[in-house]
């Protein structure tokens, strides 16, 4: 068992190496916000309401003119849509169903420019790729 016990000691020791810091032996940071740029995660429904200057009062995601749209099928492209952050900048929206295998995803996809890129990521990184 002595050859047993060497692999396992050294296994440990790889892992201590390599979660304590990089390949250099230096430590591993993470970038600060302003580093990343405006990236992360997309926005959920009732900030992308709010990011856009619009209410949200219960479920509901309120527009100036009175009108309202529940806030996920706004998020999702399924009402509200000249109101979506993709057409006030030039761009067409849809909602895209997809088969993830064992789920089902249902997300916005805008089309600007002749690209297409999932809404809640357009809102977030301003860019369209």
């Amino acid at each position: 068992m002595p050859s047993l016990r060497i692999s396992v000691t050294w296994a440990a020791a790889v892992m201590v190496l390599v979660g304590c810091g990089g390949t250099d032996g230096k430590p591993v940071t993470t970038a600060s916000e302003d580093e990343r740029g405006s990236v992360g995660v997309p926005p959920t429904a009732g900030e992308y309401c709010a990011k856009l200057g619009y209410t949200v009062t219960d479920s509901q995601c309120r527009f100036p003119d009175g009108t309202s749209c529940e806030q996920w099928a706004f998020y999702r492209a399924e009402c509200g849509n000249p109101r979506s952050y993709c057409v006030l900048h030039g761009g067409t929206i849809a909602t895209k169903t997809e088969n993830k295998g064992t789920w089902t995803a249902v997300y916005a996809v805008c089309t600007l420019n002749g690209k297409a890129c999932e809404e809640g990521t357009f809102l977030t990184t301003g860019k369209c790729e």
